[in-house]
């Protein structure tokens, strides 16, 4: 798909405005490396994302401690993401190629519809939920252009350089049909049956790149097969609505995905920066001057520029349609689990080993079956008894009787903590679809809902979701190269540890610990990820998601505040030391949430008596 002139001359116009700051940062980027690039609150934020604790992420972004002296200390995934975003170095394991293959799987080429049947362009576009693809304004401008065109799913090369069968689904805008001109996006519902390509969700956490960082960039230059430009790309500038990126992209190539290292999409492809001599005219890539008829394929491009998905995200959710059920899938989508890899036998496949063949080409092997038919286990149900213990009341008097009155704030933090190392005698491994969805997050009602969003959710939903993203993490975590922390941040269970887990190396008893875990769904768990809780003065009147508010460094939830500032505060009382992300400024937020949003009595309208009483100080 060829670029509008209007909006080549729009990107050219915002890469020529920035070019001061641009030259500083990359002249920063030469010298000093990604780390000085960018500002030490987004590096800091960056890290944090990668897995980095915060103090240590903020001492690295501040220069007061050098990588190595960080990385030491670190998990295995961890130090290598903190090595390739500074650039120390740049190896990966073998499962990146694992992820891009999935990630290039939701890609199609987007072929419009032209006379007699022919092609008149093509584009690129991705399934971002399991029935919405999205792509540029410039590819699919109305409803008529989405009728006429298809989306080509599985169009590229096989290590043979034949063409695998591709699949060819047909677009319904008279279901979904949402489009931007200014941030040159459209999204419009798929057609057919979409499960075995996955998507790439719309992630509008605003810590996924930092000036310097790598990208790579799947695509089907000028309606090519798909193709991926792979690290060999720098982001060179942040604007408010767009980036600035070195990659290699050509016409067809409008709607690509543009991604971090985690293949986490950054940006929506939509054109780039042609070389201009000094009358500013374009060039070709031969030098000379290009003439209106030159195909963009001559042309000598110097950049490229994407929509953040963040600002596209932002825009989505402030649009009247976002309440549909087709928008908001796409607003609350989380990471897609997996798929079995190809190649890879199913359940229930029989390994023959090593075959030899007769002359006449007959294989004769013996075969003993053995075979054992047993129901599946039972998953937990919701328990039938009390809401609330009638001997709680009476009991607490007698918990905190050591805990007198008279004591000074260090003696009586040291006495709490005293009680509850005395009282929690009997530690739960980590199992929240034992434990978590069946009684202890139960509201009145009997149902869930997700701790920073408020959504319902039924126990036997999150139970049979987390058996299945456990599955597959145990198929998973059996391939070498793999690191189990990694996949558990790709197939996040539906449970949030107030406490992120990264904080104390996802260690027990505090992993288990059911004072600071609650019900909330993978798309809230991302979105917060590791990041200390925040109260923005401006929280309610800014543009924000379901989940809340987010900053580098800082989040607000949308709900649960309460209960979330009562259950980090009982973890700094029962493992006092093991965390210290949070500072006084920290500690007076989680005391004003805690009396803003008191422990109720147990109406379904409200925060539930145990969800809300569990974390304060009780056995």
């Amino acid at each position: 798909m060829t670029i509008p002139p209007e909006v080549l001359r729009a990107t050219q116009a915002r890469f020529e405005l920035r070019q001061g700051q641009r030259r500083a940062r990359l002249e920063r980027l030469d010298v000093q490396g990604t780390g000085a690039a960018d500002t030490p609150e987004r590096l800091a934020a960056r890290l944090t994302r990668l897995g980095v604790p915060l103090p240590d992420a903020q001492a690295l972004a501040s220069g007061e401690r050098q990588p190595a002296q960080v990385a030491e200390h670190l998990p295995t995934v961890t130090r290598h993401n903190l090595e390739r975003l500074l650039g120390t170095n740049d190896l990966l394991g073998v499962a990146y190629l694992d992820l891009a293959r999935a990630a290039a799987d939701a890609v199609a080429r987007v072929v419009l519809g032209g006379a007699r049947g022919r092609p008149a362009g093509y584009g690129t576009g991705w399934l971002c939920s399991p029935r919405v693809l999205v792509t540029n304004h410039h590819v699919l401008s109305s409803p008529e252009d989405a009728r006429g065109a298809q989306a080509e799913f599985g169009y590229e090369l096989r290590p043979d350089g034949t063409l695998r069968e591709r699949v060819t689904l047909t677009l319904d805008p008279d279901t979904l049909f949402v489009t931007s001109e200014a941030l040159d996006y459209t999204l419009v519902a798929v057609r057919g049956e979409t499960q075995p390509f996955g998507y790439l969700p719309l992630l509008d956490a605003p810590d996924k790149h930092v000036v310097g960082e790598a990208l790579s960039i799947i695509q089907h230059p000028g309606g090519e097969p798909k193709q991926v430009a792979l690290r060999e790309n720098r982001l060179v500038d942040r604007l408010p609505d767009f980036l600035h990126y070195e990659t290699d992209t050509a016409p067809g190539s409008s709607g690509s995905p543009v991604f971090n290292d985690a293949w986490e999409v950054v940006a929506l492809h939509h054109s780039g920066v042609p070389r201009t001599d000094a009358q500013g005219r374009v060039l070709r890539r031969d030098g000379r001057v290009a003439s209106p008829n030159d195909p963009d394929t001559e042309l000598d491009w110097i950049a490229n520029e994407g929509v953040r998905i963040s600002r596209l995200v932002a825009d989505l959710r402030a649009r009247p349609e976002a309440a549909s059920p087709l928008l908001s899938e796409v607003l609350n989508a989380p990471r897609p689990a997996p798929r079995q890899e190809r190649g890879e036998p199913g359940p229930g496949a029989i390994h023959l080993g090593t075959v030899t063949p007769a002359p006449d080409g007959r294989v004769t092997f013996p075969v003993t079956l053995s075979l054992q038919v047993a129901p599946p286990a039972p998953a937990p149900v919701p328990e039938t008894r009390p809401y609330l213990d009638p001997d709680d009341a009476a009991q607490a008097a007698d918990y905190f009787a050591g805990v007198g009155p008279d004591l000074t704030p260090p003696q009586r933090f040291q006495a709490l903590s005293e009680v509850l190392a005395r009282t929690h005698t009997r530690p739960l491994g980590y199992d929240p679809a034992r434990h978590l969805y069946p009684w202890v997050d139960l509201w009145p009602d009997g149902l869930l809902r997700s701790l920073y969003s408020g959504r319902v959710h039924s126990p036997a939903e999150l139970i049979a979701a987390d058996r299945s993203a456990a599955e597959r993490r145990a198929r998973l975590a059996t391939q070498e190269g793999l690191d189990v922390a990694a996949l558990e941040d790709a197939l996040p269970y539906n449970c949030e540890h107030v406490v992120p887990q990264s904080w104390f190396a996802r260690r027990e008893p505090m992993r288990g610990d059911l004072h600071h875990l609650f019900a909330c769904e993978p798309a809230c768990n991302a979105f917060r990820g590791n990041t200390p809780y925040f109260d923005f003065p401006d929280h309610d009147e800014v543009v924000r998601g379901d989940c809340g508010r987010r900053e580098p460094g800082e989040f607000e939830p949308a709900a649960g505040k309460g209960a979330a500032a009562r259950a980090t505060l009982y973890f700094l009382l029962r493992y006092p030391g093991v965390v210290r992300q949070y500072a006084p400024r920290h500690l007076q937020t989680l005391l004003a949430w805690h009396a803003a949003q008191p422990p109720a009595t147990g109406s379904a309208t409200a925060t539930p008596p145990f969800l809300s009483c569990r974390a304060t100080a009780t056995p």
